[in-house]
Parts: C-alpha cells; sequence; structure tokens
C-alpha cells in the first residue's frame, strides 16, 4: 500500500476507485496487475523467451545476413512465438494503438543492451520508417517508439527522418523469402542523412522474419560515406 507521505488518503482513495472503475491488464497474461507503471506482469517479464544475442560476440542473427548486407552485427532479443506474450506485446503497440508498451520495451531494450559486455554502442539509433500512409493511419511509427525507449536509456539521439519509405508495400506475413525481397526492394531512400556520415548506425525494428525489409532499408544507410552498420529488433520470427 502507498504511504501517506507520498499519497494522500483521498488521492489513495480516488486512486482505488479509479482502479476498480478501470482495472489494469498485463499485455502479456491478460492478467489484472497491481502496478501502474509498466504494461508487464512480473511474471510475464520473468518469461519473455530472451535469445541472449546481445551477450556473444557472434550473433546468430547476424548470420541471416551474411552475404546480403555488410553489417558489423545483428541482434533480435526474443523469440516470436505464435500466441505467446511477445506476439501480444507487439499486437498491443502496432494494432491497440498501446504506444506505452513500445515505449517500456525500448527502455527493456536499451537496458539489455547495457547490461551485454563488450556490446559495441552505436552514435545513433535509426528506426525503420513507416510509409506516409500507414503512419497517417497508425499515427505513429512503432519502430520510432522503440528507438525513443532505446535512446532514452542509452543516451544515444535517436535520428527519425534519416531514410523514409517511398511508397506502399504489401504486407509480408505470408510471402516466401524471394517474395518478401522483391516487395521492399528500392522502398527506401535517404532523407536528408548527411549529419550521419562516419557514424555507427543501430537500424531498429520490431521483428525479424527473412531480414527482407532491414536488408533493403540498411542497403540505403549504407550510401551514407563512412558509416558502419548494425541492426535490431525486439523478437526473432522464424520465416514460413
Amino acid at each position: 500500500m502507498p504511504t501517506t507521505s507520498r499519497l494522500s488518503l483521498p488521492a489513495y482513495a480516488l486512486h482505488q476507485l479509479s482502479r476498480l472503475v478501470y482495472p489494469v491488464f498485463c499485455v502479456g497474461c491478460g492478467n489484472p496487475m497491481h502496478a501502474l507503471t509498466q504494461p508487464l506482469c512480473g511474471n510475464c517479464l520473468r518469461l519473455l523467451p530472451a535469445t541472449h544475442s546481445e551477450r556473444v560476440s557472434n550473433s546468430p542473427i547476424t548470420n541471416l545476413f551474411a552475404g546480403r548486407l555488410p553489417i558489423q552485427r545483428a541482434d533480435a532479443l526474443l523469440f516470436f512465438v505464435s500466441g505467446g506474450v511477445v506476439q501480444h506485446v507487439i499486437h498491443a503497440f502496432k494494432y491497440k494503438n498501446r504506444q506505452d508498451v513500445a515505449r517500456f520495451m525500448g527502455r527493456w531494450m536499451g537496458n539489455l543492451l547495457l547490461q551485454a559486455p563488450h556490446y559495441p554502442m552505436p552514435d545513433a539509433l535509426v528506426p525503420l520508417p513507416l510509409y506516409r500512409n500507414k503512419l497517417k493511419k497508425r499515427g505513429y511509427n512503432q519502430a520510432l517508439l522503440l528507438a525513443e525507449g532505446m535512446g532514452e536509456v542509452l543516451q544515444i539521439p535517436v535520428a527519425p527522418v534519416a531514410v523514409m519509405r517511398t511508397r506502399h508495400t504489401e504486407t509480408q506475413t505470408r510471402k516466401s523469402r524471394i517474395d518478401r525481397w522483391l516487395n521492399v526492394a528500392e522502398v527506401f531512400d535517404l532523407n536528408n542523412a548527411d549529419q550521419l556520415a562516419g557514424k555507427k548506425l543501430l537500424l531498429v525494428d520490431d521483428v525479424i522474419t527473412t531480414g527482407a525489409t532491414m536488408e533493403a532499408c540498411g542497403h540505403q544507410l549504407l550510401r551514407i560515406p563512412g558509416v558502419s552498420l548494425s541492426l535490431i529488433s525486439l523478437a526473432f520470427a522464424h520465416s514460413v
């Protein structure tokens, strides 16, 4: 129970009443929660299926891009399991306007990188962009929210408009690896990225499947003189 030194009795009573009228549920398991400071309960946080790729010098996710994109490394911090906690988390911030969930998970990602031995910190975070029509419809870019959460913890600047998506693409969900690449080839372009010349960049997204989208965006970022590029996503999903 909160102490009266932090919360007056009338305020505490109003707080408790609001919890009855507007109960708070964990986005991972759907169970009611007592804490208002985070969207996931302690049990779901403990059971997140971590890959631990950020802890090793040769991340297995990097191998996904071998021969496709000259990157320093690639990491995905969670395994995506259909119907699992990670899917519920991503669904919440992509389709249910839970921007707080994306920022929270971004901070969680940042803290993992801080704790990882020898992880090479970038100079700037670049969120994978949305096409303007999808951005207008959704109202926000979830990759930008993840990057902002990471930047808050890591004290690293975010470059939200360094690259842009120039046209709409069809959903990647049911496409083969080749079709995914053809779907996103030549849909990205640089936009006011001169200030990133010579920097170590970290491209941020929510899910890596085949890596086709990040590969296409990464090729554009590597056109910036003198940059080195790494990739990171919240989750990794096996391609179908």
